[in-house]
């Protein structure tokens, strides 16, 4: 009897399991289908499909706390993808060659510092742009928009503890949670192909859905 065993072992030591498993997953989820037995394909559905939820979820976390500080969708996306560009604020400058020194960084040659200080005043500008020179709301949209790609890290460490990858796990945030969001789980699909020749074991194709 298998009491208090849940899933489907397939047959495995659980370190060779965990990792066929990983590997199938990671093969779904790059090359959106395998071709695996039909035993396979359904013990690893479920943990397949699992993640792609954590991803959504994670990301509308994000997007819900960001949202409660800016209101318009487009600005907020807006935001989101300027804080994503790199960590600034209104009230920074670039630091002096002594300052940097004390902080025990190369010193800045001119061409270099003009190059840095040309890139953090089209972000400013940018983010100001958005929020018709309002300081005040441009800042604390960045605030919430640094604490949005937190929520979204946490979520990303969570599911890389399952895919080592992060390629793969970077392709399940920008490609599958735009592509389900809205779509209430139900993201793969089986379709069986024929008995593998040998030991006759019936072969599916898992792919995930359009």
């Amino acid at each position: 009897m298998r009491h208090r065993i849940a899933g489907n072992r397939i047959n495995m030591a659980e370190p060779r399991r965990r990792a066929a498993f990983r590997s199938m997953i990671e093969g779904l989820y790059l090359h959106e289908h395998i071709t695996t037995t039909e035993a396979r394909a359904k013990a690893v559905r479920g943990e397949a499909e699992e993640l792609i939820t954590k991803a959504i979820r994670g990301h509308k976390a994000s997007m819900a706390h960001l949202r409660g500080v800016v209101e318009d969708e487009y600005r907020a996306e807006q935001v989101l993808a300027l804080a994503r560009r790199g960590r600034f604020t209104l009230d920074e400058k670039v630091a002096t060659n002594e300052e940097r020194d004390a902080q025990g960084k190369y010193p800045l040659r001119p061409e270099a510092r003009r190059l840095l200080e040309d890139k953090l005043a089209a972000r400013k500008k940018e983010l100001l742009g958005l929020f018709a020179n309002n300081q005040e709301e441009a800042a604390a949209a960045l605030m919430a928009a640094r604490e949005a790609l937190a929520i979204e890290l946490h979520a990303r460490r969570t599911i890389l503890k399952h895919l080592p990858r992060p390629l793969t796990v970077a392709k399940m945030f920008e490609q599958f949670v735009p592509r389900f969001s809205e779509r209430p789980g139900g993201y793969t699909r089986i379709t069986k192909i024929g008995r593998r020749q040998g030991d006759a074991s019936e072969m599916v194709r898992l792919e995930l859905v359009e």
